[in-house]
């Protein structure tokens, strides 16, 4: 009898705990809801996409502003462009999960059936504010040609959204350049490098 009595008395203690842990927690596991899906069109983004992409062209244009990067940048950058066939935004966790570090994601799409996914953009997304926008731009030679949201562009002005299209260009390029450094920069020096410029000190 008394065995039955502890049995059950763990049982209770085991299932009350679970419950408490669900309800303190429920919030911070990923919650997938509506605003995760990407199934509006919205053609009135796709000319302000294209205006974000003009403007990473020219900042990855050697010029005075940008010095680091190389002659070739600008072109290899529209070039990389080109070989895009999507690229899709989403929240690590959910847009209304309230997880630390849940950060917007990238989804990229390439010509040739490639994809990369998991690609950083920096950007927070959390639940404890309106859910974040998200995007999918499809593209062609190098420009918007659809844009696909979840809706949350209307909940405000045109202008508002201007930040997470950058964020959304910006974030693909970097992609490449963080895997073909060289199609940007000029090659890091090396200690040859290094021994001749102190040869040449005078």
């Amino acid at each position: 009898m008394k065995k039955s009595n502890s049995l059950i008395v763990i049982l209770v203690v085991f299932v009350t705990a679970i419950v408490i842990g669900y309800i303190l927690f429920k919030n911070a596991l990923p919650s997938h809801s509506e605003f995760d899906v990407i199934d509006k069109p919205n053609d009135k983004v796709v000319n302000m996409v294209n205006e974000q992409i003009e403007r990473q062209i020219e900042n990855h244009t050697q010029n005075i502003m940008h010095p680091g990067y190389i002659p070739e940048s600008r072109q290899n950058t529209i070039d990389y462009l080109k070989t895009i066939k999507t690229i899709e935004s989403y929240a690590r966790h959910g847009v209304e999960s309230t997880q630390p570090r849940n950060y917007l994601e990238l989804k990229i799409t390439f010509n040739d059936g490639t994809v990369a996914e998991k690609v950083y953009t920096g950007h927070p997304c959390s639940g404890y504010m309106s859910p974040c926008l998200l995007l999918k731009v499809e593209m062609e030679n190098g420009k918007a040609i659809h844009v696909f949201t979840n809706g949350q562009e209307k909940k405000g002005s045109p202008d508002w959204i201007i930040n997470d299209l950058n964020t959304l260009i910006k974030s693909a390029i970097s992609y490449d350049m963080s895997k073909n450094q060289d199609n940007y920069f000029a090659p890091e020096k090396t200690q040859k490098d290094f021994d001749k410029e102190w040869e040449n000190q005078k």
